[in-house]
């Protein structure tokens, strides 16, 4: 199978043969099909049967906010899988990396959890890394209890210092599985908490299981702008926001990759939901993962209580990763009870290094 480094206009020939993404995280997934480039650092591959008429294609990219690993995307037209040429695909976008700084590191891709890209992508060797959850809060599903405790919240603007410093401590800590790498508080503003990156209001709640670090702040919440267009919803909460992220990978085999932390949500409400990165402060402490421990019950309250003030008037989306022990039992909770419903569930998986295929 004729298999050629990826050129403008592909993405387009790409389209005209692959169905629609099974999710709507899918078509962000797409976004690394572009020509390979050395800023920001991809190489890309393209398959096609006859020139003109492509069949697949596969993608390594750098991880800006997560340099040790490289994210990878694969993915074959519907009709043409299960003959090989996904394999074929990746050893080829593999080769493209050698001699750059790509080479050499793990990879990374995200999938929907259950499928058959799933499947594809632990036949080449990769690992379960992290599971994200995306759930869903109807508006007053979740009524403040204890008067909402109005002494402790405080609303800041999204560049707040305070707010700021916590994103990061917080943002490092859940994501001890796929370590972040050196980041100032300039690079966080600007990739999770700026006007660019969406974020359009922030809200802290001091609390009992606040830590000493962040001056009692137990909990925070970030809110982000709503849009009009099939890609909104797009939550930079667990994963690279620069340029080289895709969204995450729709089911099918022959196909691996995408983006930890895009969540993606439909857009065929009349009104799109509130979308929020909920964090716990609590989640920075080394026991964090003791359910059994004193403070742990107070820090899920805590977040249940930011999230029951957000969503009064309006749904609400969260994202919610295995890194993130207290929202992760908040969001046990809140399914159980019915209060909450889960929208989409993913897999990110880790693979060998590139120059190991």
């Amino acid at each position: 199978m004729p298999i050629r480094e990826l050129s403008d206009g592909d993405d387009l020939r790409l389209n005209e043969v692959f169905a629609d993404a099974d999710t709507p995280a899918g078509h962000m997934a797409r976004s690394l099909f572009r020509p390979s480039s050395d800023s920001p650092l991809i190489r890309s591959v393209i398959a096609e049967v006859v020139p003109d008429v492509p069949v697949g294609a596969a993608a390594i990219s750098e991880s800006p906010l997560h340099p040790y690993r490289a994210w990878v995307h694969v993915e074959v037209a519907a009709e043409e899988r299960g003959h090989g040429q996904g394999r074929e695909l990746f050893d080829a976008v593999c080769a493209e990396t050698r001699g750059t700084a790509l080479e050499g590191l793990d990879l990374r891709a995200r999938v929907q959890a259950g499928s058959s890209g799933e499947g594809f992508a632990q036949a080449l060797g990769f690992t379960p890394l992290t599971t994200t959850r995306v759930i869903r809060v109807p508006a007053g599903a979740l009524p403040p209890s204890g008067g909402g405790r109005a002494e402790d919240l405080e609303i800041v603007a999204t560049g707040s210092v305070k707010l700021t410093k916590a994103f990061l401590a917080w943002y490092t800590a859940v994501n001890r599985d796929d370590a972040v790498g050196p980041l100032t508080i300039g690079q966080v503003n600007n990739a999770f908490l700026s006007e660019a990156a969406g974020a359009h209001g922030a809200a802290l709640l001091n609390g009992a299981a606040g830590t000493a670090e962040a001056d009692g702040l137990s909990a925070f919440a970030v809110s982000y702008a709503r849009e009009a267009d099939e890609t909104a919803g797009t939550l930079p909460a667990a994963g690279d926001t620069a340029a080289g992220q895709p969204g995450s990978g729709q089911s099918g085999e022959g196909q691996s990759g995408g983006q930890a932390g895009s969540a993606v949500v439909d857009q065929v409400e009349e009104e799109a939901p509130t979308e929020l990165i909920l964090g716990s402060m609590f989640e920075t402490c080394e026991d964090a993962a003791d359910a059994a421990g004193e403070f742990f019950a107070a820090a899920v309250a805590d977040a249940e209580l930011l999230l029951a003030r957000l969503s009064v008037d309006a749904d609400v989306v969260i994202e919610v990763t295995s890194g993130m022990p207290v929202i992760s039992a908040l969001a046990d909770r809140l399914l159980e009870s019915g209060a909450a419903a889960e929208l989409y569930r993913y897999e990110t998986l880790t693979g060998p290094p590139s120059d190991a295929a």
